[in-house]
């Protein structure tokens, strides 16, 4: 039992244990998360509709989503609270204004 938990911390320490960022995928649309529960506005634009800023819900447990979009390659950011954010994302791509957005290929 101890054993365990001592793996489950290191894990945390390494890895984390919360998931800041992360991707749904039912059939072929996809829903995408943000954790930012101290925010009072998250929107989400993507290079899919050429960067039309979309609001974004806010779920009870501090997380927002965004649903319906579809499973292909798109690059993304995120506005919280009027600030660019961008989230941990495993494919970064430079954009034509000197920053990054976010790719996700599926």
């Amino acid at each position: 039992m101890i054993r365990s938990f001592l793996s489950l911390l290191l894990a945390c320490s390494v890895w984390g244990c919360t998931r800041q960022h992360y991707v749904i995928i039912k059939a072929d649309t996809l829903t995408l998360y943000l954790q930012a529960p101290q925010a009072t506005r998250v929107q989400f634009a993507s290079s899919a509709d050429q960067f039309v800023l979309h609001e974004v819900v806010k779920k009870g447990d501090g997380s927002w989503a965004i649903g319906g979009l579809a499973n292909t390659e798109f690059q993304y950011f995120y506005l919280v609270d009027g600030k660019v954010v961008l989230p941990e994302c495993r494919f970064r791509q430079n954009d034509d204004f000197g920053t990054a957005n976010c790719r996700y290929l599926p």
